[in-house]
């Protein structure tokens, strides 16, 4: 069993990479991949240029994005033992969209991450203190608790595209559909995607357990309560990062796990990894169609994850169960 599920991580990653490797070739202007190799070969030229300089950190930013947000609802699916919950359930990316817009329209530009990040950041806290205060923390409280926190926030976010002037309008809507163009490749989102995997495999045995029910992960000796409020801010914190970046990119953090749990996959120390090479591959696949259908028009790359994620999660709706392996 142990060589099988290797075996098939190894497969998975092996096809992820190869697959947004190929995703250089396609843009608004198609390069062989001949001249791909050629182009790094000689280190100059056209081709080098667009390489080096937009594709190929486009892919990364993509790949890390897809990866966090698949992650994320991979934890929290194992936190609020609930298979629909995705990344945005508790209405962090509002709360960084609220921020990131405001910011925009009083400050500009410049300060919109570090809003953004505050937007999300009192999200979080928020819901965390709501959901506890007056009761023990429990996962029907905790989703009841950011759905109302998020309805709150879309209607103020609604209310600032109202009022907001009609040249900005459309790149803020542009941008909440979900847009890598600006976003860049940052160590620190890179570093978070490698932690939120070490922590799937050091504690795994716990995130099995808990994915089973709380009484049984106290059986088995597991710090429930500390573990909920790790899992609860470290798969927050991963939307946050996408977020803040690029936009709501929906679909990838509900869907993916869910495929990989069709292959057999359900200990977490497999789950999460293959996880985040499926969903990066998603989000690069997504993200290349929408800058080379339309080219040189560039479509937002939450529209892409969302008509390749609909199909499948409709198709995963309609399996009775998962072969647990």
């Amino acid at each position: 069993m142990f060589f099988e599920k290797r075996l098939a991580f190894l497969w998975i990653a092996g096809l992820s990479m190869s697959i947004s490797a190929l995703c250089i070739c396609f843009g608004s202007v198609s390069i062989p991949f001949k001249t791909i190799f050629e182009s790094l070969y000689s280190g100059e030229g056209v081709h080098w240029t667009v390489i080096t300089q937009l594709r190929f950190p486009r892919i990364v930013v993509a790949f890390v994005s897809g990866g966090l947000l698949a992650m994320s609802g991979c934890l929290l699916q194992t936190l609020l033992r609930n298979p629909l919950a995705d990344p945005y359930i508790f209405g962090i990316s509002s709360g960084a969209s609220l921020g990131v817009l405001g910011s925009l329209i009083v400050l500009g530009p410049a300060f919109s991450i570090i809003f953004g990040f505050l937007g999300a950041g009192l999200v979080i806290v928020s819901v965390a203190y709501i959901a506890h205060r007056g009761a023990d923390w429990n996962p029907y409280r905790l989703i009841l608790t950011g759905v109302m926190v998020s309805a709150g926030l879309n209607a103020l976010i609604s209310l600032i595209l109202v009022l907001s002037p009609p040249t900005m309008m459309k790149g803020m809507i542009f941008w909440m559909m979900g847009d890598l163009t600006y976003a860049e490749p940052r160590v620190w989102t890179g570093f978070l995607a490698l932690s939120i995997v070490m922590f799937s495999i050091v504690f795994g045995r716990a995130l099995d357990a808990m994915s089973l029910g709380s009484e049984r992960a106290l059986a088995i000796g597991v710090s429930v309560r500390k573990l909920e409020y790790f899992i609860y801010f470290l798969a927050s914190l991963a939307a946050v990062a996408v977020v803040v970046e690029g936009g709501a990119i929906g679909f990838v953090g509900l869907v993916v796990p869910h495929m990989i749990r069709m292959t057999g996959t359900w200990r977490h120390k497999y789950l999460v990894p293959m996880s985040a090479f499926v969903g990066g591959t998603m989000v690069v696949v997504a993200d290349t169609l929408a800058r080379s259908l339309w080219a040189p028009i560039q479509l937002p790359v939450g529209v892409m994850t969302a008509m390749i994620g609909v199909p499948i999660l409709i198709f995963l709706l309609n399996q009775r169960s998962y072969a647990r392996g």
